[in-house]
């Protein structure tokens, strides 16, 4: 008997890998197929990106970070396509009339479809699709940064923060500069107190911080860059670290523009549904929760979805689903592969230096703990096909 149901998931992220591989231990394999379509073979490791693409300093240091999706994810029931969703056809009134087509011309049908594609970085994050143009576009940006003096990262969130780090690390002489348009890096989720903790992590490493101003202009000219207010910086390599946007454009195109917020993140009841359309969820980054995004949050938000789909896979009628209400905020900011500052969101507010952020995640980036969250081994150097 061939399965007659459909568990679509797009995006092989912090919530599509882990929704896939409880939905593959719990659906029954006879009546149920499970499909996750990504258009790269491979997981990217994002939270440790910023070190992989400044150093160098760690021989085949990508395998650790692009993480390939092994023949498991092509057994028995599952299947794994490596392919972009152009869009996404969805007949509220018929079951039969539902699927996705993909770049290649292929079209998808599904019972239940879980959208977690992520977000779009810019610059040195925007990787290619597969993993021999990625390493070779990290090549091109090691060189970039290797013959750099004056580096200037603009905005002041995260990202910006352990990209500074890497660069003190791997070259204390280079002058570095975050231009950022508040008067503390980040936002004002975290409280003034750690973020000018934040603030004078960077500074006593010689990071120069321009602060309540903006940078419209980002192509060095005579060797530098002017900000809004007039300040001339000196800039020989200019880095947009602004954050990244949601990966939804196909999905405002496929179901219409009020499925997204203004900021274009789709909007979710609690249960991870989207608003009249009970078989289709969202999870990751992608979704409007007021909360910050991040890997942390992905993966409870998936397993949410794994239970509703459950759930209504037994009974498509269930009202009584789970819900999620947020998670506590927490940042860990590795400042280079030493240091950093931490802040959690309980109690009062806790926030930690550089020997428990070096501990949690600046030694060795979270890599053993997402390869078991994941069940993913570490790469090779060999790009998988399909």
């Amino acid at each position: 008997m061939s399965p007659s149901k459909t568990i679509v998931i797009v995006g092989a992220g912090f919530a599509g890998v882990p929704a896939f591989n409880e939905l593959a231990k719990r659906v029954d394999p006879e009546t149920t197929k499970l499909v996750l379509i990504n258009p790269r073979s491979h997981f990217i490791h994002l939270p440790a990106a910023c070190r992989l693409v400044v150093s160098e300093t760690e021989p085949h240091y990508e395998d650790k970070i692009f993480l390939p999706l092994t023949p498991r994810f092509n057994e028995g029931n599952k299947r794994t396509i490596y392919a972009k969703v152009d869009s996404i056809h969805d007949d509220k009134d018929d079951e039969a009339n539902r699927y996705v087509t993909l770049d290649n011309g292929e079209k998808i049908e599904y019972t239940y479809l879980l959208l977690a594609p992520g977000s779009i970085w810019e610059g040195p994050l925007d990787f290619p699709y597969t993993k021999e143009d990625s390493v070779k576009k990290l090549k091109e940006w090691h060189i970039r940064f290797e013959k750099a003096t004056d580096i200037v990262l603009v905005g002041g969130g995260g990202i910006s923060f352990e990209y500074a780090g890497e660069i003190k690390d791997e070259w204390p002489t280079k002058n570095v500069t975050i231009v950022h348009s508040r008067d503390l890096l980040l936002n004002d989720v975290y409280p003034d107190r750690w973020r000018r903790q934040v603030n004078e992590s960077l500074q006593k490493r010689g990071v120069r911080l321009v602060l309540g101003d903006r940078v419209d202009d980002v192509v060095p000219k005579d060797g530098k860059i002017v900000t809004r207010s007039g300040k001339e910086i000196p800039a020989d390599l200019v880095i947009l670290t602004r954050g990244p946007k949601p990966n939804s454009g196909f999905i405002a195109a496929s179901l219409g523009d009020d499925v997204l917020t203004s900021s274009g993140h789709v909007k979710v009841k609690p249960t991870m549904q989207l608003p009249d359309r009970p078989h289709i969820f969202a999870a990751g980054d992608v979704v409007d929760w007021n909360e910050q995004k991040s890997a942390r949050k992905a993966y409870p938000q998936s397993q949410v979805v794994v239970q509703n789909i459950l759930t209504l896979l037994k009974d498509p009628n269930a009202t009584s689903l789970k819900s999620y209400w947020g998670r506590p905020e927490a940042l860990p900011l590795t400042n280079g592969k030493n240091g950093g500052t931490s802040y959690w969101g309980i109690l009062w507010g806790l926030t930690f230096g550089d020997w428990f952020t070096r501990l949690a995640a600046s030694k060795n980036l979270y890599i053993p703990g997402v390869n078991r969250m994941l069940d993913l081994p570490p790469g090779s150097s060999e790009e998988k096909t399909d």
